[in-house]
């Protein structure tokens, strides 16, 4: 099981980004995706698929943890991360 890195970043404040998952070849099966900033403060998110209509394409990232103040929106293969309050780098990682 191989982490990816798909998102490395300095943000401005209430800066957001786009990772197209689904050209990396990382749409299934999605399951954590973490982020830390360089004073290891940390955010964890975890895949929530649908089970009724396809649980490895739509769903949403469930917060567990957010030191970070980021917010993760996926939409058909592409999350968009938006930090917080302050500027900071981030590097994200998605695990399988």
């Amino acid at each position: 099981m191989n982490n990816t890195i798909v998102l490395s970043k300095d943000f401005a404040a209430h800066e957001s980004a786009v990772v197209d998952l689904k050209s990396c070849g990382l749409v299934n099966p999605l399951r954590a995706l973490t982020f830390q900033n360089k004073t290891g403060q940390s955010a964890k998110f975890l895949w929530q698929g649908d089970i009724i209509y396809n649980k490895d394409k739509v769903g949403y990232f469930k917060e567990i943890n957010n030191d970070l103040g980021i917010k993760v929106n996926h939409y058909e293969g592409f999350i968009t991360v938006t930090n917080g309050g302050g500027e900071q780098y981030l590097e994200g990682e998605l695990k399988p």
